[in-house]
């Protein structure tokens, strides 16, 4: 076993390794002169940990201070990185005490080594984010890093900076750049929601929209790149309930349109998605409201089930997304026929070109659908042709670049 010790000489610590058997008193270990090697803390880490310690180089800096925004209406709180060991973790006698569920008791802490400053994670269950990277090593830390302990974000500041935000903005790259924003992502107006119409191909009218968010925010501009950060933080669920909330308050200008609204796989885990349905209802009370379900996101029939059941006690409809993108989920199709189904953009592509035995395979498939009361929704029309082959063939709705992009909603209330 390979333990790592931090020894003063002076004003410095050395790091010495000392390599003991699982039995041996850790009290007991002395040096060539008969004195005690421990001196101030024992870290207990791998003996890979040793040479990332070497070859990371921390920035010697003045004060350090960890600084966290903590809400939409909270101001912003500051803590002082005091050393030499300054611990973090949801237990309250440590150094900085998180009360956040997606904080171990025992999440991290962080070394001051003379000038230095480091950080380490301490197996925490949600473990630890230096600039959207888990750490898995003793790290060494810059003015301007970006900490996430769970799902709360710390911004680690040194106190010879004149200017922090023009310090992390000349100094880090776009991945700590979308970290820094998204604390700003969930408060409006940074989310901006786009708008793509949904066409009856019988008469050619606009028959509702899908909310597509995008966001005024560098680096999170698409939905990509807003929910790889809220993966990376966990708050994919989150993120998508104010997509819906924003999506239907600015959309309110269109009228009494419906509204297909998107929902996230990792809100389909539990019954969160049904709270924030049932709170959409409340503010939105007269909205037209249809969920969408994607193909990849179905748990279960169960599931299914469960919010075919609160969308329809909400007076909601429900849509199943991207179906035959993946598997074709004809179980989940029979059990829980959903209102709308959408077929994949696979479906309409080169639809009207197409072989007539795919042509009839197509067409009976949309034939069981709409014997199942289901209205059948072509994505990815293009072109006219294709429009006019997914009507022959029996669907019902269409969406696509042919009848227009998403915009936002200054472009559809004045055209």
């Amino acid at each position: 076993m390979t333990y790592v010790f931090l020894s003063r000489i002076g004003l410095r610590y050395i790091f010495c390794v000392v390599k003991t058997k699982m039995n041996t008193d850790i009290g007991q270990l002395k040096n060539s002169n008969n004195t005690v090697i421990l001196d101030d803390m024992l870290l207990h880490v791998g003996s890979s940990i040793i040479n990332e310690t070497c070859s990371t180089k921390a920035q010697p800096r003045g004060q350090w201070t960890l600084s966290r925004t903590c809400g939409v209406n909270e101001t912003q709180q500051s803590v002082h990185v005091v050393g030499p060991l300054f611990t973090i973790g949801r237990y309250k006698y440590g150094t900085l005490h998180i009360a956040d569920p997606t904080v171990s008791g025992r999440h991290a802490e962080i070394l001051m080594i003379d000038r230095d400053i480091f950080i380490r994670d301490l197996n925490s269950t949600n473990g630890t984010l230096l600039n959207g990277r888990k750490l898995h090593n003793l790290t060494g830390l810059r003015s301007g890093d970006i900490l996430h302990f769970g799902s709360v974000m710390f911004v680690l500041h040194s106190s010879t900076d004149e200017n922090t935000t023009s310090t992390i903005a000349a100094d880090s790259d776009n991945e700590v750049i979308a970290q820094t924003q998204f604390e700003r992502l969930l408060r409006p107006p940074a989310l901006r929601p786009y708008y793509q119409p949904i066409i009856r191909l019988s008469d050619n009218v606009r028959v509702g929209y899908e909310v597509l968010s995008r966001s005024y925010l560098l680096g999170l501009e698409t939905p990509d790149k807003m929910f790889r950060i809220a993966a990376i933080r966990k708050v994919e669920a989150q993120l998508s309930q104010a997509c819906r909330t924003e999506g239907l308050r600015i959309g309110a200008s269109l009228g009494n349109m419906p509204f297909y609204l998107n929902t996230h796989p990792a809100e389909l885990k539990g019954t969160e998605l049904f709270k924030s349905l049932e709170q959409l209802r409340a503010d939105f009370p007269d909205a037209e409201i249809v969920l969408e379900v994607h193909e990849g996101g179905m748990v279960s029939s169960a599931m299914l089930q469960d919010i075919r059941m609160v969308t329809q006690g909400l007076n909601m409809r429900l849509a199943y997304d991207d179906f035959g993108a993946g598997q074709a989920r004809l179980q989940e199709l029979f059990a829980v026929p959903p209102d709308i189904l959408k077929f994949d953009v696979k479906f309409a592509q080169g639809l009207a070109f197409s072989p007539p035995q795919h042509r009839a395979a197509i067409a009976s498939l949309i034939r069981i659908v709409r014997n199942l009361n289901v209205i059948p929704l072509a994505e990815g029309v293009e072109t006219m042709e294709e429009a006019v082959a997914c009507q022959d063939l029996g669907f019902e709705l269409a969406q696509g670049y042919l009848f227009g992009h998403a915009e936002p909603v200054r472009h559809w209330t004045t055209t």
